[in-house]
């Protein structure tokens, strides 16, 4: 059984001093495969330390430097392009072709994207008599989750770098191998002591964000973890950004190409086996296209049960088993597809059946509730404003997409959704655009600029 145990501290890749070990199982059959270390709050103290004592030569680096570094990273990443997908598959259960183009592919895109955002991020502002510049926060402590490692550990590190920030990163205890490629990257292409991963657990987390020597809190991952995370910062009084979960929402008007928009609605909401923090899961359709739909949307998601990969573990397994039944048990929810239980022939691992429910009441857990797998909810609307209050009905507000050919009508439907992102007949993802949502899906912005001004703070000189 292969054995991760190692961070990256002070520019060294080098042994943990935690005991604590993980058994980790793989999704493809469920057997124990490999075992990883948690890193203790000495790791901890140790990878701050390093990131403190590299901050000042950081945050005093040129706009060209910054860029160079960003670069090397990127390179870094896409040389070892097929390492990345192997492990993301082997650990997440991505299939292999979406490992490449997602998993790998895009974080090598929003580093390149962080590089080009360098000297607007560095630019000086004149307001009046005053001159504003972006300064960096300081030490960042960032922690990301497991269903996209690499490109939400580059989202938090190609922050900061740009920003002048360093950086202690504690990823997923779940994706070791992918970590471990990580920190060989880091290490071949960042500065001493810019970037720092400590790989654990919970307690790995809460010993970083308590820890005196970091200025900054970023955290990704679930809504309980947001609020623990954030409760803990504010004690300290340190800033937080939190990007947490969703329950995004395809809408399909009328005069939408049907067939087009339900394809692209079920592709994005069960990418990565739903496990998505922006997977469009909910779909709304009006009342009288609501039959139709009803027997398109069976067929495919039926259709998309070969193309899937398995659930990242047992307890995400048994916990998208539970949302199944508990729906299957809601007499106002019909299931249309789908249901309990891995797909036909399939007797090992943690494949769940891609399920879809129609639903007349909003109030129910299906509709408002994050599964984090492979279940779709379709339901019906009469009017438009009937739409934007079940579009806006739940708690999360971080991505929506709106299928219709009169312009206008969209334009004003897109105005009232409370969600961070919304695409138009298919509109593509993009990378240096902000990312992010409201309410329950978190307080902060991704990407591009607007993710660098995340770890700056804006300085006025008067003369």
């Amino acid at each position: 059984m292969e054995r991760y145990d190692t961070s990256l501290t002070n520019g060294r890749v080098a042994t943990l001093g935690g005991t604590s070990v993980l058994v980790l199982s793989s999704p493809f059959t469920g057997q124990p495969d490999r075992e990883t270390v948690h890193g203790n709050a000495a790791d901890v103290a140790s990878a701050v330390a390093s990131a403190r004592q590299a901050l000042s030569g950081w945050a005093q680096s040129s706009s060209a430097e910054r860029t160079k570094v960003l670069t090397d990273l990127a390179d870094a990443i896409a040389a070892r392009s097929e390492q990345f997908a192997l492990a993301i598959t082997a650990e997440v259960g991505t299939p292999e072709k979406i490992a490449v183009a997602v998993q790998v592919g895009l974080p090598v895109r929003v580093l390149r994207g962080f590089a080009e955002d360098v000297e607007q991020a560095m630019a000086a502002e004149i307001i009046g008599n005053s001159t504003v510049t972006h300064r960096p926060l300081g030490v960042v402590a960032a922690i990301t989750p497991w269903n996209y490692p690499l490109h939400q550990a580059m989202a938090k590190i190609g922050a900061a770098l740009a920003a002048g920030c360093t950086i202690v990163l504690k990823p997923s205890e779940l994706v070791p191998h992918t970590n471990a490629i990580m920190m060989d990257a880091l290490a071949e292409a960042v500065p001493t002591g810019v970037v720092n991963v400590v790989p654990g657990d919970a307690g790995t987390g809460a010993a970083l964000v308590a820890h005196d020597g970091v200025d900054a809190v970023s955290f990704t991952g679930s809504v309980a973890g947001g609020r623990a995370v954030g409760e803990a910062a504010a004690r300290a009084l340190k800033p937080c950004f939190l990007e947490l979960g969703g329950k995004s929402v395809g809408v399909i008007l009328a005069d939408a190409d049907l067939d087009k928009a339900l394809k692209s609605i079920v592709n994005g909401g069960l990418l990565n086996s739903g496990q998505t923090c922006n997977a469009l899961t909910r779909i709304l359709v009006s009342s009288a296209q609501l039959p139709e739909v009803k027997a398109k949307l069976a067929d495919l998601v039926e259709r998309m049960t070969s193309r899937l990969g398995p659930l990242i573990s047992q307890s995400q397994f048994d916990r998208v088993q539970g949302f199944i039944q508990r729906a299957a048990d809601e007499a106002s929810l019909t299931c249309l597809a789908g249901g309990t239980g891995r797909p036909e022939g399939v007797t090992k691992g943690h494949f769940a059946r891609p399920t879809a429910f129609v639903a007349t009441d909003p109030a129910v857990e299906l509709v408002l509730e994050e599964v984090f797998g492979p279940v779709l909810v379709l339901q019906a609307y009469d009017t438009d404003e009937q739409l934007i209050e079940l579009a806006n009905g739940t708690g999360y507000g971080i991505a929506a997409a709106i299928w219709g050919e009169d312009q206008q009508r969209v334009a004003a439907i897109a105005g009232q959704l409370r969600a961070g992102q919304i695409d138009i007949n298919g509109g593509a993802f993009n990378p240096r655009a902000p990312f992010g949502g409201f309410g329950l899906s978190g307080s902060s912005r991704e990407m591009g600029i607007y993710g660098i001004r995340e770890f700056q703070r804006p300085v006025s000189v008067q003369v």
